[in-house]
């Protein structure tokens, strides 16, 4: 009679016991979700200074593109400026699509999903620096005229499009290596030290650590 009382005294410890890591393994889990959204406040408050300064950028560059329509050269009218333009827009969009993103994980209590969210926030913001680059050529196509590859060829042809190639090689290659998976090579750390990707950096790992310690 007294093991069986012995046995369902401990059989009734163990339940209190899981009962109570169980209520601890949740609230650290919360804890580790709340740091893990109050760390995205940097990167929010960036991206949305980058919104409203993109759509601003955009205006202006629309409204200086009308204002050339009659004096602008060909190029630089419609492939320099338009580039930059369409470009500029881009970026805008997925900047505002980053905190589409940032405000899923602010109202999410499910750890995967923002765990995805924030995969697709880590990639969003590497790839509109990317796309950022992609205009790189324009810098070297704004003076490009009739006049120049017409009347001096050879420069055209031995200085300028050497340039535009270059630069169009450049873009191309940072659009291509701006990734997650060069992220502690030296160049990619140079370009990414600022509080925006900081905080993301911060927020992802509070994420892996609530992963880490529920598989423990």
């Amino acid at each position: 009679m007294e093991n069986i009382e012995i046995i369902n005294l401990w059989k009734q410890y163990d339940e209190k016991l899981e009962k109570s890591l169980s209520l601890n393994q949740k609230i650290i889990a919360e804890l580790q979700q709340q740091k893990a959204k109050n760390a995205l406040k940097p990167a929010r408050n960036y991206k949305y200074v980058a919104v409203f300064v993109g759509v601003i950028y955009s205006a202006l560059i629309a409204w200086f593109l009308y204002q050339l329509t009659t004096v602008a050269s060909f190029f630089f009218m419609n492939i320099s400026i338009g580039i930059h333009l369409i470009i500029t827009i881009i970026a805008t969009l997925m900047y505002a699509r980053q905190l589409v993103l940032i405000n899923q994980i602010d109202c999410s209590d499910n750890i995967v999903q923002m765990q995805q969210k924030m995969a697709s926030l880590q990639n969003s913001t590497l790839k509109v620096i990317g796309v950022c680059f992609l205009q790189l050529p324009v810098f070297a196509t704004w003076n490009i005229s009739f006049e120049l590859i017409f009347n001096r060829p050879w420069a055209f042809w031995l200085i300028q499009v050497p340039i535009v190639a270059i630069f169009t090689y450049v873009g191309i290659w940072f659009y291509k290596n701006i990734k997650i998976e060069n992220i502690n090579k030296r160049w990619f750390r140079m370009m990414f030290w600022g509080s925006e990707w900081k905080s993301i950096l911060k927020s992802a790992q509070f994420l892996k650590e609530i992963e880490t310690f529920e598989k423990a």
